[in-house]
Formats: structure tokens, sequence, C-alpha cells
């Protein structure tokens, strides 16, 4: 019984989570950011940072602690699905006649 609701709390956090990630995905790409101040200067200065190319000079050098926060709350996230999913999908134990329980 209690494995059920479990079961239903995930999967309506789950789909609810899902919702919320596409509609905020719908809203992206509809402002022109391509002038902005910010965007000239990484353009202009990304070579003072040693970089290859500005990509890499904007993830790992202006960026560098953001992106690392980032992958910090990703790691933790898949964690956290992992450990709820390992006990939602526990193979439940057989009683001594060989019935589970």
């Amino acid at each position: 019984m209690k494995e059920n609701v479990l079961k239903r709390v995930f999967t309506a956090l789950l789909v609810v989570s899902i919702c919320i990630l596409l509609i905020q995905g719908m809203d992206l790409g509809h402002e022109d950011k391509s002038e902005s101040p910010l965007t000239n200067f990484y353009v202009e200065n990304y070579e003072e940072t040693g970089a290859v190319n500005l990509v890499e000079a904007i993830l790992f050098d202006y960026r560098g602690y953001d992106t690392f926060g980032e992958l910090l709350v990703l790691y933790i996230a898949i964690a956290g699905v992992i450990i709820l999913g390992k006990e939602i999908i526990k193979p439940k134990e057989k009683d001594e006649r060989g019935e589970k329980t």
C-alpha cells in the first residue's frame, strides 16, 4: 500500500517537473540578445583568458563557477532519482513458504 502511494507521488512529481520544463522551454529564444554589452565584452576579450575559442572561454573562465554549480545540481538530482528509484523498485522478500511479503 505504502509503495503504491510512493510510486504515485513520484510519478506525479515527475510529470509536473517535465511540464514545467516544457513550458519554460517554449519561452526560450524569443529575445534577441546578440547585441548586448556583455556579448560584445566576451567577443572582444576572450583571448585574455588564454582559451582557444570563445565557447571555452565563457564556459571555463567567465562562467566556470556557474557551470560547476550547475553540474553539482545535476549530479545531486541524478543521485536522488537513483536512490528513489531503488526504494520504489525494491524487490520483495520471500518468506519460508516462497510467498512474497
